[in-house]
């Protein structure tokens, strides 16, 4: 039976969520920035620029929970466990399949039409909202169960543009 993050009960962190959930969203800029570059049509430019955008708000956003809640001394220290296990856990589930670090870097270029890059970036972006979602389940505060909900669903518009985009293109 496969381990989910979840059923390591106490152990799972809102901390480590939030920032292995801040390298996906740099890694998220890193491509949309490529992708803008790659651009010829202004539309498609417009829409990577905004995705771009989308992926630093996130990622300030991610960034000043993380510091609020690492900082709130009345919770109890336990909540804010970074066990190795469950970081290496959630590190593994994220980190090669949502906006994979090489991919800005090393794949990006191979991508040679928008709509090989509209189609990774739909990838992505569905994994992003499976993994937000499976954040959101297992957060043990409040504030970051919303946070981690409000990004599923702007990675739920982000999906609907790029699907308009890529039959528009095809």
């Amino acid at each position: 039976m496969q381990k989910n993050a979840c059923d390591m009960g106490n152990l799972f962190s809102d901390l480590e969520g939030l920032r292995i959930a801040i390298d996906m969203e740099a890694r998220g800029r890193d491509f949309y920035k490529k992708a803008y570059e790659q651009a010829k049509n202004q539309e498609h430019k417009d829409l990577f620029m905004f995705l771009m955008n989308e992926e630093i708000y996130h990622h300030e956003k991610f960034t000043a929970l993380y510091n609020k809640l690492k900082e709130n001394k009345d919770a109890d220290a336990s909540d804010y466990l970074f066990d190795q296990e469950t970081s290496k856990y959630l590190t593994v589930l994220a980190e090669p399949h949502i906006f994979p670090k090489d991919k800005a870097a090393q794949t990006l270029p191979e991508l040679n039409t928008i709509a090989d890059i509209l189609k990774a970036a739909l990838q992505d972006e569905k994994d992003s909202i499976l993994f937000y979602d499976a954040l959101a389940k297992c957060a043990k505060f409040e504030e970051a169960r919303t946070i981690f909900n409000q990004l599923k669903a702007e990675e739920q518009t982000h999906v609907v543009k790029l699907r308009e985009m890529l039959d528009a293109w095809a």
